[in-house]
């Protein structure tokens, strides 16, 4: 797998033969109007497989590529594949920015391989984690062994086989695969201009798109110049952005007075015991929000989010 270039596009799909990863890969090639076909995928052994992809969004483009791997070399975890992950010299962890981790529900062997991948996946810290089980539970298994062990790791749990809950918006199964990874703000994407609409009668989807494009815009500007950030904060004649967000944000930046207001709303309690866990309950209802603000508000809304944080960083 060639590493030239290092930009962060690459989606590393790990799992067993036979757990369903080119499986869960075909299922996203058609969903979004892409074609495996011209791949030479017959071979049982998928380890080494490169598969472009092209995310068109409605915000931006991006080409990245899937790489498949297989777990298990000869009937047990080869150490040394392991090894070579984690040696930066190969650069692997350079240019992966998500892992998908396929395994078998009703075989709890194929799930413990993961296990083994963490120090790689905790060294490189790629932004999309998700852990996808297919199949049935094994009598003996539930889902919550899955799901505490991902709880505790920084993954996401997926069952391919999850029916949704009665009144309850929610994406699951290859959704909320693509869901997640279209979310992601995928080194060398390209910008699809947007022109700001006042218009709020647009449908959830959109919404939620809206309000996580807005968010990564705001905080990549947190990202990219946090010192000057720091100081035009404590500035109440200077908002936090320039000319050069004008044309995502409009005319809807955030005050110093809007700014100051969400960090108080969100970082209100932060030190109590429970005070993590209150700041996402505030976040999910804040892009529940948005559902039902207009374009230029949501983008202001999240930009503030944004600020806030970058004020809390900063204290």
């Amino acid at each position: 797998m060639s590493t030239s270039g290092l930009i962060r596009n690459k989606i590393l799909v790990l799992g067993r033969r036979g757990a369903g990863k080119l499986s869960i890969i075909k299922q996203l090639l058609s969903i979004t109007n892409h074609s495996i076909d011209s791949f030479n995928t017959e071979d049982k052994n998928h380890s080494g497989i490169k598969i472009p992809w092209n995310i068109n969004t409605k915000y931006y483009n991006a080409k990245v590529d899937f790489w498949i791997d297989e777990t298990l070399h000869k009937d047990h975890v080869n150490k040394e594949v392991i090894q070579g992950y984690e040696n930066e010299e190969n650069g692997i962890g350079k240019v992966v920015d998500a892992i998908l981790f396929i395994f078998k529900k009703d075989e709890l062997g194929t799930f413990d391989d993961i296990k083994v991948f963490l120090p790689f996946i905790q060294q490189y810290d790629p932004a999309i984690t998700l852990a996808i089980g297919t199949g049935k539970n094994a009598h003996d298994i539930n889902d919550d062994s899955y799901e505490d062990w991902c709880l505790e790791n920084g993954f996401e749990y997926v069952d391919m086989e999850a029916t949704k809950k009665e009144n309850i918006d929610e994406r699951i199964g290859i959704e909320r695969i693509l869901e997640a990874l279209q979310s992601n703000m995928w080194e060398g994407l390209t910008r699809v201009s947007q022109t700001v609409s006042k218009s709020s009668n647009i449908d959830d989807d959109d919404c939620h798109g809206e309000f996580i494009e807005a968010l990564s815009q705001a905080k990549s500007r947190v990202d990219e110049e946090p010192e000057s950030l720091s100081s035009q904060l404590h500035d109440h004649n200077s908002a936090p952005f320039d000319d050069n967000d004008a044309e995502f944000f409009g005319d809807v930046l955030p005050s110093q007075q809007e700014i100051e207001s969400m960090y108080s709303q969100i970082f209100c309690d932060f030190d109590d015991e429970d005070g993590l866990d209150k700041i996402f309950v505030r976040l999910n209802n804040l892009r529940e929000k948005s559902k039902s603000l207009s374009d230029e508000e949501r983008r202001k809304l999240a930009a503030s989010v944004a600020c806030s944080f970058g004020m809390h960083m900063k204290d």
